[in-house]
């Protein structure tokens, strides 16, 4: 499992409560400074947030459970849940975890609302005093008491406490749970919200067969217009487990999309088929051979996406033309249907499935990275800031980032100087043979996202310096030096780079304008001084490790030196 990197997720965090909760969190009327005022909504924004997911709520009506402020006792949201029987009571620090006076006080106050002690409350909470009786009064409730915080973990004297209540209210009928709710908590909920939702699918297959042995699987013929509908209707998630998406007009797939629309009986002779994984393949009673309609539940064509991306692609171009003829596609155009039931329990056989069906042509290495969960992760981190990271290859990658700007991003930063040469010798080499150390579990989103933003910030720098450079030699150095010269930023100005930020602020881009093109200059000096009397260009020194080491010795010398 990945290491959480619990700074970065705290960032995540606070950026979703001031997005998403601070426009219904009013400030209090306090004479407070701002920061006190913004701690403030920061906690009573964090006991929405808990509220919300506990009980499925949106932001909105969560925030109508908030009691925060003087006289609270200790309680800062309420909302009683009568979809699940349950009385939520929430304690939030958007921060450190809950001390022993904190828990204390949200103790007592538990208390005395389950005796019902209501007049050591505050105004807020007479609003909800109704829903909280009616829960009182209710059989079978459930009473939970959640501490939510940005923190790892309770204190041992806070859990001991938490006990002790929980065995107090429970002498006579189990109606109290506690439940800890910690910043691995709260970046789960975030990261859950953008998984993508198995989708369920209806197939007709016709003349088709069984294997019963060592798996489920179904082989048969399947109408390119159904194809095309169910394109229309899912898009991106009919491709879920493979390895890439649709690349739109590439040779082949204009290839294809020629023979559907000119000869539709030669696209089953033509065309090596679609490979479908499903989680549950279900027939209904009274099927034949001939033909039947199959349901597909944890449906994905884990190959052929290029196929029904073009098939997809007649439908909506003829469509166009006559948008009242729903024969688009002619009845004639079928493909070869092989289905394959994984179950459930384990995606391993999935994975071997789509890798075998994808290495039968040529592929490229960074393809088969869509099979790694890492990569699944790192895009539902990427989602809670709202950036959208695409780790399969696709048509559609505008405003996103893309595995391979990732991976150019995360090789400049790496202070792994043999990754810097084959960066600057064959991209590819990055996928094939340095992949794990780039994409590794300990990488975060809010990480691969900031030097994604970087690198394109500083590349683009250098660009517009070699634009500028009317000397020959120099131009070549901003040419083929960009990654050495991130990658000597990086091992410099460590802290800077890793900020556990995603947006880059105007004194950040101007700070690191400043230091890009003053390390530019410190790196071409020594550099000319090294090669220049053996006539040796900068694309063949960039791509030496052997100069590259000695470049890099030399560079980081300099800096020692200058801050001694």
């Amino acid at each position: 499992m990945p290491k959480p990197n619990t700074t970065a997720q705290k960032t995540q965090i606070i950026e979703v409560l001031t997005r998403d909760y601070f426009p219904m969190i009013p400030q209090l009327q306090r004479n407070w400074t701002p920061e006190q005022h913004y701690k403030n909504r920061l906690s009573r924004s964090l006991a929405a947030f808990a509220i919300a997911n506990l009980a499925d709520l949106t932001p909105s009506q969560a925030a109508h459970s908030i009691i925060n402020g003087g006289d609270d006792n200790g309680i800062d949201a309420v909302y009683f849940d009568r979809v699940n029987n349950r009385l939520w009571l929430v304690q939030a620090k958007a921060g450190k975890a809950p001390n022993m006076g904190d828990n204390k006080k949200f103790c007592d106050g538990i208390r005395d609302l389950v005796h019902k002690r209501f007049q050591k409350f505050n105004s807020s909470f007479s609003r909800l005093q109704h829903d909280v009786e009616d829960a009182l009064d209710r059989n079978g409730v459930k009473i939970v008491g959640c501490n939510i915080y940005l923190d790892e973990s309770l204190g041992s004297h806070v859990v001991n406490d938490l006990n002790q209540l929980e065995n107090e209210l429970n002498k006579f009928d189990s109606r109290f749970q506690w439940q800890d709710l910690n910043i691995k908590n709260i970046y789960g909920w975030l990261t859950a919200k953008q998984e993508n939702v198995p989708i369920e699918v209806k197939l007709t297959l016709e003349k088709w067969n069984c294997l019963e042995q060592p798996r489920k699987a179904f082989y048969g013929l399947v109408n390119a217009a159904e194809l095309a509908d169910l394109y229309k209707q899912h898009n991106k998630l009919l491709f879920e487990r493979n390895i890439r998406y649709y690349l739109g007009t590439e040779d082949v797939n204009l290839a294809i999309a020629e023979t559907v629309k000119e000869q539709p009986s030669e696209l089953f002779y033509l065309n090596n088929g679609l490979t479908i994984t499903c989680a549950k393949v279900s027939l209904p009673s009274g099927h034949n051979q001939d033909s039947t309609q199959f349901t597909l539940e944890g449906f994905s064509i884990v190959n052929g996406a290029q196929t029904v991306g073009s098939i997809a692609s007649v439908f909506n171009d003829n469509r166009a033309i006559s948008p009242n003829d729903n024969r688009a596609i002619s009845p004639n155009a079928k493909l070869l249907v092989t289905i394959i039931e994984v179950g459930t329990q384990s995606d391993t056989i999935g994975i071997e499935i789509t890798k075998a069906r994808n290495t039968q042509n040529t592929v490229r290495d960074i393809y088969f990275a869509a099979l790694d969960p890492n990569q699944e992760r790192l895009r539902q981190e990427c989602m809670v800031s709202n950036i959208v990271y695409q780790y399969r290859p696709s048509a559609d990658n505008q405003d996103a980032i893309t595995i391979e700007q990732a991976a150019i991003a995360l090789a400049c930063f790496s202070g792994n100087a043999e990754i810097i040469v084959a960066a600057k010798k064959n991209l590819n080499l990055l996928y094939k043979d340095h992949y794990s150390t780039l994409f590794s579990n300990e990488l975060s989103g809010i990480t691969l996202c900031r030097y994604v933003r970087i690198f394109q910030y500083l590349d683009q720098i250098f660009e517009d310096s070699r634009k500028a450079e009317t000397e020959t030699r120099r131009k070549n150095f901003y040419q083929h030096g960009r990654l050495f010269i991130l990658d000597i930023l990086s091992r410099r100005y460590k802290s800077l780079i890793n900020k556990p930020e995603v947006n880059l602020s105007q004194d950040y881009l101007t700070e690191f304008s400043r230091i890009g093109i003053e390390i530019a200059e410190l790196i071409y000096t020594l550099a000319e001084s090294q090669f220049a009397s053996d006539e040796k260009g900068y694309l063949a020194i960039f791509r030496s490790l052997t100069d590259v080491k000695s470049l890099t010795s030399a560079v980081m010398q300099e800096l020692a030196n200058k801050d001694a």
